[in-house]
């Protein structure tokens, strides 16, 4: 059985709304390096969110979900590098001089394309025996090392990015022991976790006097959401599933 994917468009736009009105409404002040981290954000998360949807709505078996996740991740690293290179800092992005957000923000899209390609070798090569976990463990651990020095201006910056290693960590643990269905489910809530660390937000949270703690459960909150939406469209589990 296969999902009505018009019906699964229509909800993932309408989620893309939703999250796109947050950042209106919330965030008064938008000068041109707010807007760059709105996008820089709202890329990565909507890929986080994707992937997580493939994991609960993908019922072909281990190849056609690899497969779906390796074009993602190779769409989502080459369109952020292009996006960067010729319309977030224009005319040559990291090519002609950048700060260490933008150069850490690059690489670590630069490195998730190259997961896909790596990950589609395996795939060809190897099949259904291919063991893709390793692919994402080892992209968290070094998404990890990149967000220790990754510096933000605020605390609500500070504890999200934070929080979002520890969700990106528990995914992977989920990829690795095979839980296919929670690790879509928490890959979809730290998406949204992700997409609420931005520059744009934070400040707001500061400014405010809000706790980061609260911020982190509202959009954990939006995240589960988002999970039920999709898992509401998606086709039954089986046996093999399971």
């Amino acid at each position: 059985m296969k999902p009505n994917y018009p019906i699964l468009a229509i909800a993932t736009a309408a989620q893309a709304a939703f999250a796109v009105a947050m950042w209106l409404w919330l965030v008064e002040a938008r000068p041109q390096n707010v807007v760059n981290q709105f996008w820089g954000h709202f890329g990565p998360a909507s890929l986080l969110v994707l992937l997580g949807m493939v994991a609960l709505i993908e019922r072909g078996g281990p190849v056609a979900m690899g497969t779906k996740e390796a074009w993602l991740a190779i769409a989502g690293g080459g369109i952020y590098i292009l996006a960067d290179t010729f319309i977030m800092h224009p005319p040559w992005g990291v090519f002609d001089g950048a700060g260490k957000a933008e150069q850490e923000h690059v690489t670590i899209m630069a490195m998730v394309l190259m997961l896909g390609v790596s990950a589609l070798a395996m795939l060809r090569k190897f099949g259904d025996r291919a063991h893709l976990s390793v692919h994402f463990a080892v992209a968290v651990l070094v998404v990890s090392m990149v967000f220790l020095s990754h510096m933000q201006p605020t605390m609500a910056g500070t504890s999200v990015h934070s929080a979002t290693v520890v969700f990106l960590v528990l995914c992977a643990a989920l990829r690795v022991l095979r839980r296919t269905f929670e690790y879509g489910i928490a890959l979809i809530v730290t998406g949204w976790i992700f997409y609420s660390s931005q520059m744009g937000f934070a400040g707001f949270v500061q400014m405010k006097g809000y706790s980061p703690g609260a911020w982190i459960a509202l959009w954990a909150m939006f995240g589960f959401a988002s999970a039920t939406i999709f898992t509401l469209l998606a086709p039954p589990l089986t046996d093999e599933d399971d």
